[in-house]
């Protein structure tokens, strides 16, 4: 009887012991994917946007990390967008909002809130170098004296529907 309980015992041990590793790989498999990504990679803010075209060198500043933006990706709240001396990309924002960067162009998301249900809008980009062709969405149409543009000399406050500023080449560029 001592012999069936050892084994019994020693099975269930088994069991766990199995279980454990099991657990221990998934985790260490976990903290290795987590670990090869650059810093930063994982979004700080929440969602605002899509990436809806890039041509040529276009990339994601998110946390102090430079992603290559593709379509489809995410644009977070205080993501930058830069494009290189070839690139070229658009972004639409949650409200319909239409953002597209010529070459040479760098652009900051800096305020977003776009809730119907409480009534609250507004959106701040800072156009920093470059062009920028802003069309408005349902924040400019709403609430327009909530939706500016920065630049690095002034801000511009949105009472139209579309509007593009061209500015020196962003810095790194």
């Amino acid at each position: 009887m001592t012999d069936c309980v050892g084994r019994y015992t020693l099975a269930w041990m088994g069991g766990i012991g199995t279980t454990l590793r099991a657990f221990g790989l998934a985790a260490m498999l976990v903290l290795g994917a987590m670990s090869g990504a650059p810093r930063g990679a994982w979004a700080d803010g929440p969602l605002i946007g899509v990436v809806k075209t890039t041509e040529g060198a276009v990339e994601l500043l998110r946390g102090g990390a430079a992603l290559a933006a593709e379509v489809g990706g995410e644009v977070h709240l205080s993501d930058r967008l830069r494009t290189g001396p070839d690139g070229a990309a658009g972004v639409t924002l949650n409200d319909g909002t239409l953002i597209s960067l010529g070459p040479n162009s760098l652009f900051e998301f800096s305020e977003f809130e776009y809730s119907p249900k409480r009534g609250a809008f507004g959106f701040l980009g800072s156009a920093l170098g470059g062009t920028v062709l802003y069309s408005s969405g349902k924040i400019g149409k709403l609430a327009p004296e909530r939706t500016r543009i920065r630049t690095p000399v002034s801000v511009i406050a949105v009472r139209g529907t579309r509007f593009a500023v061209r500015l020196p080449a962003a810095g790194g560029n």
